[in-house]
């Protein structure tokens, strides 16, 4: 470090370097020369890019005092080495600045993590207008970019793009991680699939407001920022305060992209999610069985029937509060309705503990509708500039969660009805996106209310640590390495259709591990796309997952009843190492297959699903290539015979339809593939590999 060193800057991320690299010679090796027609230093990407050190493309910081904009010039004053990384300490006089950054390697998995504080050092009060966690230099043959997005009931879409040499911005500004904007981004080379090519992902840990900008340098290159999106006037300074930013977790892949998925899998496994008790329960929701039609005889007998099938967790979703017929009025008050539970809650949850399945329940405790007694009482609770109207979604405002008292509040309520009967399960739902974003003194609050939801389900984890809380979020529009430290699942889709939820759980498993994806069995016509589909392709969408039911058991015919408990039954006797295995999808040539496959930690087993999202484009589909297993070990593979593919879809069987399991080495499996059999849209088929000792 010399005296005058600055911030510091991306040099390498590969295969690991000999120990005895000369690493000075290495920064010399990346030092550009200089064109004529610009600048006489160098424009670096540094951790932050700053335009007070000669950088003019989008900065990676922008602060003020006043109306003064400040030029930083950072010096770097200390590095330290710490147990899993560097802390390096940073200042600027005459700005008054101090910056603090972390960057830290989980060995398991390669994951490196970055966290960035500023302080204001100065006399008086310190706009941040933005600041980024950390600004990655993009090699030049990183040329493809893949990001999530979607909608209501259509999370988790991929969109895989050649970046243009205009800057591609994602801002999610609805004070959730919102169903548009994932945040997390891959970019890759040309040609890279799921066992191939080298790509580089990201993704914050933050469940509010967050802005990704991929710019093309005006001089050569590309920056990635990644950082959260304040509003104006958001982050204001007093002297000696510090701004923390949400840490920003990066990961690599030079094997393609199941690889890198497997590395997020493995960090958020070991690293982000609270400790569970295993194994995750088959679960069972009441809400498209019944939605706001609390009778009690109908909800004693889906819980006999639910148990009959095998759940273990019986989930009371929305209408079971006061004044909540309909989704126009009661939510905030956190009390049972005393006409549909005079008793309270009690005999329900202990009618199904005596049916041997745990109890759970619904909550949004950021929602209150006009027609409660909360907002009766405090409407000063309410997010919103107190003398402008403001939109609603789905007829509620947004408690700010930033008020202390408002905290306070919503705990006792909670914490209330965790006493007043064997509720373990919370699925915590927030259902509208927030529109006036300001507290009662009118300045934005949307950061401090992520802050206080953090701080309200951290308080009730402590008070009740046996507690499992589900993210959820009109479905998946909250799901981040945030909220999974507090959560140990995630309702990905309010969408239970098995094909649609094929293309969202393959954007999911890109960077989210898949046991705290909550997969539900649904109706056979869905409520959302209202297309019809057999027992055995939405139970095998749910293999992979969190399993559980979200239909009207009281009304399956037989067969489909006994395919279900069959389906369960498998489940219960997999979870135990599908839970810790590496499943992600896997490539197939034929756009309306779309396959998955886990393989055990061990190597000993494997298990691979082809399901036809689609007609299939050839009467013949491309076998199917079943990577990651050992070379050289020999397997037993087999078909399914709960997933047994319809005899009557072609003139001959394969080898996979017949008695006699096939015997083959791994590397064959990898190589050549096993034909599959004709399949028809909206069936599937589940492959057995089983290593031979």
């Amino acid at each position: 470090m010399t005296p005058q060193a600055r911030m510091p800057q991306l040099l390498y991320w590969g295969e690991p370097l000999p120990a005895d690299c000369d690493l000075d010679a290495l920064a010399r090796s990346r030092e550009p020369a200089l064109p004529h027609g610009g600048l006489d230093v160098a424009e670096l990407v540094s951790w932050l890019p700053e335009p007070g050190r000669g950088f003019t493309d989008s900065p990676g910081l922008a602060v003020r005092r006043g109306r003064r904009h400040l030029y930083t010039q950072f010096i770097l004053q200390s590095a330290k080495r710490s147990h899993d990384g560097w802390d390096f300490e940073l200042g600027d006089a005459a700005a008054g600045l101090g910056l603090s950054l972390r960057l830290g390697l989980h060995a398991d998995s390669g994951v490196f993590s970055a966290d960035c504080r500023l302080t204001n050092l100065g006399a008086d009060e310190l706009a941040v207008d933005g600041l980024a966690t950390m600004v990655l230099p993009i090699p030049r043959h990183l040329t493809e970019r893949q990001s999530l997005g979607g909608r209501w009931a259509g999370e988790f879409q991929t969109t895989r793009e050649p970046m243009s040499s205009a800057a591609w911005v994602q801002e999610a500004r609805l004070g959730r991680t919102s169903h548009h904007a994932f945040p997390g981004l891959l970019l890759m080379e040309p040609g890279t699939h799921a066992t191939q090519g080298e790509a580089w992902s990201v993704q914050m840990a933050w469940s509010g407001n967050h802005r990704l900008v991929l710019q093309r340098l005006r001089l050569g290159g590309a920056q990635l920022q990644a950082g959260e999106l304040l509003l104006p006037g958001e982050v204001i300074l007093l002297p000696a305060e510090s701004h923390d930013c949400p840490t920003l977790h990066m990961a690599r892949s030079s094997e393609g992209l199941r690889r890198l998925s497997l590395r997020w899998h493995r960090f958020i496994r070991e690293c982000v999610l609270p400790a569970m008790p295993a194994p995750r329960p088959v679960q069972f929701n009441t809400w498209e069985a019944t939605y706001f039609d609390h009778d009690d005889r109908r909800l004693t007998a889906l819980a006999k029937a639910a148990a009959e099938l095998g759940v273990e967790r019986f989930v009371l979703d929305d209408g079971w509060f006061a004044g909540r017929f309909d989704d126009r009025a009661g939510l905030g008050d956190w009390v049972p309705c005393p006409k549909r539970y005079p008793q309270g809650l009690a005999p329900l949850a202990n009618y199904c503990r005596a049916l041997g399945m745990e109890f759970g329940l619904w909550v949004e405790p950021e929602g209150v509708s006009q027609a409660s007694e909360l907002f009766r009482a405090h409407p000063d609770w309410v997010m919103g500039v107190p003398e402008l109207d403001q939109p609603l979604g789905r007829h509620q405002f947004v408690v700010n969660l930033a008020l202390p008292a408002a905290r306070q509040h919503l705990f006792a309520q909670i914490a209330a009805l965790l006493r007043s009967a064997p509720i373990s399960f919370l699925k915590w739902d927030m259902n509208r996106d927030m529109t006036h974003a300001a507290g009662p003194d009118g300045c934005a609050t949307a950061r401090q209310h992520v802050l206080g939801l953090y701080s309200l389900m951290d308080e009730l984890r402590e008070a009740f640590p046996s507690l499992e809380i589900e993210t959820c979020a009109s479905g998946g529009a909250r799901a981040d390495l945030g909220i999974l430290r507090r959560s140990s699942r995630v309702w990905v889709s309010d969408c239970n259709d098995p094909l649609e939820r094929q293309k969202i759980q393959r954007g999911f498993l890109g960077f989210l591990p898949p046991e705290v994806m909550g997969v539900h069995v649904g109706d056979a016509r869905s409520h959302t796309t209202g297309r019809v589909s057999d027992m055995p392709v939405r139970t095998l969408n749910a293999l992979f997952g969190h399993l559980g039911i979200e239909a009207n058991v009281l009304h399956l015919s037989e067969e489909d009843a006994c395919h279900l408990r069959e389906a369960i039954k498998v489940y219960k006797a997999e979870r135990s190492w599908l839970h810790a295995a590496s499943i992600t999808p896997i490539d197939h040539l034929d756009p309306g297959v779309s396959a998955t496959l886990a393989i055990a930690a061990d190597g000993s087993r494997a298990l691979a699903s082809a399901i036809a999202v689609g007609q299939p484009h050839d009467a013949i589909l491309a076998p199917l290539r079943v990577p990651g297993l050992s070379p050289n070990w020999t397997y037993q593979v087999s078909l399914h015979p709960l997933w047994w593919p319809n005899p009557a879809a072609g003139k001959t069987a394969t080898s996979l339809q017949t008695a006699t399991p096939l015997m083959l080495p791994g590397r064959a499996l990898q190589t050549s593939g096993l034909a599959l059999p004709i399949l028809r849209e909206g069936s599937g088929v589940l492959v057995q590999i089983q290593a031979i000792q």
